[in-house]
């Protein structure tokens, strides 16, 4: 009988055991961990995994720790695909958490507290040792009072004396040596304040280390006269640390969670996998241009700089970087019909027309349309392919990437950029805007993957030049980089000549004449070819005429320059070929001529 009893007890402790584990399971939510991101310009795709210990029928499991920040329509699930059983419903719900969710703040919050309590414990010392100080000045007022008395009526206690002297300067020396221990350590203990604050800013963001920062700042105030250090500076005012301390009560942490139900034929385990879009994160590419100017030779070195702030971190992860930004919603835009209508007579008695407002008006309608058409508009290498409109890079070996507001730097691939022919180097001048030259290349792009735009640090023979934008270039994209600035080409534009025509006073219209000379100058040790640019004036009304004259050398016969929008905009090119210490003049005429009651803007 009695083990009868016992056994029952036992099964029953053990379901009840059973119940309270689900429980805590459902109150704290299972774990998952992140298996892959697949990372867009603009967000990213997470893929999760979990172990599930699941019984015949129907289950219920509630997986926990997912981002608040987390798209509810993107998650998908998916189980086995041997698996008999199926998932029944997914749904996200949101959860309340009492304590702060973030592991990695807590811990930086405990490490600041810890050295602030070790600082404090220097200033408690630094009190002592002050007070100490105060003693020792006392016995020096009380010593030399004494002293002047025993001089005027009697012999002196020399002896006395000396023995309160040789006191006092030891235990003065005692404290300023001690002083001076402290004041290391309270400056090393200040260093780690500093980069535990910034390391803080980083990871929780500027909103949560503000306040932080404030309800620290407003503690330590009440809680000592003595300052303990503070690197980040406080700018809040005194009322708002009062209302703070008066209600220190912070905001509820959220997390989203999982409910899964999954009915299964029979019991056993099951990976389970899931995916979501979070946004917070973008990507971008940067690079390394490596030129050799003696071998004509250039190499590129293509990063993935990382932004991800999306309050978890992605650990020994598969990481691929996606050069797609989807939209989260898609949709052709509707055309707009095309109405010709007659306009309504102007009648200048009911109003007065302003050519000034119409042309304001004509402006903002121009820059409104601008915005609506912008609107519409050597381990193992990585592995890049095509995937749709997309280019993907996947990388070879599993990453790391922590939620902080700093970026990441990945190494993609380095590349070669030649096909079959070393890329062409020249040098280019803008007397106008700039006395030196500057050295390029045109390059094709052979890499097979599409160049997004993006920052170049430039190496020409293996000297950092600087820092340049880097056009995007289309896989077989021919474009021309710049390699840095050439000082020993000098180059400068003058204004020889100006001056307006007597006919032009005499009659109905001006007629202004610009004499321009352009030098370039070559003080290499070598002969080179020097592109050279001029903006030439360039009439936009036809009550306004441009001719250019007397042009000492013709323009440069581009097929190619004179479709783009600088040669529509006046800019003109030339190609001059300069030997060793060669100067060459360009000179030309430009000659503008309009009724003189006119007033013609951007006349120099």
């Amino acid at each position: 009988m009695k083990r009868t009893f016992a056994t029952i007890f036992c099964v029953m402790a053990s379901l009840w055991c059973g119940v309270a584990g689900a429980e805590d399971a459902e109150e704290s939510g299972l774990p998952s961990r992140i298996a892959a991101v697949k990372l867009h310009r603009n967000q990213a795709a997470i893929t999760r995994t979990a172990r599930l210990r699941l019984r015949e029928g129907m289950n219920r499991v509630t997986l926990g720790s997912l981002p608040p920040l987390l798209y509810d329509w993107s998650v998908r699930g998916s189980l086995p695909r041997d698996f008999s059983g199926s998932i029944v419903s997914m749904e996200v719900v949101k959860k309340a958490l009492v304590q702060k969710k973030r592991k990695e703040i807590l811990e930086i919050e405990e490490k600041l507290k810890t050295l602030r309590e070790r600082d404090q414990v220097f200033v408690d010392e630094l009190k002592i040792i002050q007070s100490q100080e105060k003693f020792l000045d006392s016995i020096a007022d009380f010593t030399n009072q004494t002293v002047s008395r025993e001089l005027m009526t009697r012999i002196p206690e020399v002896k006395v004396w000396d023995g309160t002297l040789t006191y006092t300067a030891e235990k003065r020396k005692n404290l300023l040596a001690r002083k001076r221990e402290i004041e290391v350590k309270r400056e090393s203990i200040g260093r780690e304040i500093q980069k535990w604050e910034f390391e803080l800013s980083q990871i929780a963001g500027a909103s949560y280390f503000d306040t932080y920062r404030t309800l620290n700042n407003a503690i330590l105030t009440n809680r000592s006269s003595m300052q303990i250090q503070q690197f980040a500076a406080t700018t809040d005012r005194y009322a708002e640390q009062k209302r703070i301390l008066k209600s220190p009560t912070e905001k509820v942490d959220i997390e989203k969670r999982l409910a899964v139900e999954i009915n299964a034929p029979a019991a056993g385990e099951a990976d389970f996998s899931f995916t979501y879009v979070i946004p917070s994160t973008a990507w971008e590419m940067k690079y390394d241009v490596r030129a050799d100017s003696a071998q004509q030779r250039i190499g590129l070195f293509v990063y993935g700089n990382i932004y991800q702030m999306t309050g978890e971190n992605w650990e020994n992860i598969m990481l691929s970087l996606s050069t797609g930004a989807p939209a989260s919603a898609i949709s052709p835009p509707d055309l707009a019909p095309w109405f010709l209508d007659v306009e309504a007579p102007y009648r200048s008695e009911e109003m007065e027309y302003d050519e000034g407002a119409g042309a304001e008006r004509k402006s903002a309608k121009k820059k409104e349309s601008a915005k609506a058409d912008i609107g519409k508009q050597q381990p193992a290498e990585v592995e890049i392919r095509e995937t749709g409109p997309y280019f993907e890079i996947s990388f070879p070996v599993r990453q790391n990437i922590t939620s902080s507001a700093k970026y990441q730097k990945k190494f993609i691939r380095e590349f070669r950029l030649e096909d079959g022919k070393a890329p062409r180097f020249f040098y280019e001048a803008i007397p106008a805007d700039v006395q030196s030259g500057y050295l390029k290349a045109a390059v094709k792009n052979t890499t097979g993957l599409p160049l997004l735009p993006g920052e170049a640090q430039i190496f020409l023979d293996n000297e950092f030049m600087g820092k340049a934008s880097m056009p995007a270039m289309a896989p077989g994209m021919e474009e021309e980089i710049i390699l840095g600035v050439e000082s020993r080409i000098a180059a400068r534009k003058e204004l020889v000549k100006k001056y307006e025509e007597a006919a032009g006073i005499m009659g109905g219209k001006r007629r202004i004449l610009y004499r321009y000379k352009l030098t370039v100058e070559n003080r290499l040790p070598r002969g080179i070819d020097v592109f050279v640019y001029d903006a030439l004036p360039l009439s936009r009304n036809d009550k306004i005429d441009v001719e250019i004259k007397n042009l000492s050398r013709h323009y440069l016969k581009d097929e190619e320059f004179e479709k783009t929008t600088r040669h529509a905009q006046g800019i003109r090119k030339w190609r001059l070929d300069l030997g060793a210490g060669a100067k060459e003049e360009i000179t030309y005429d430009a000659v503008i001529s309009f009724d003189k009651e006119l007033t013609v803007r951007g006349m120099r």
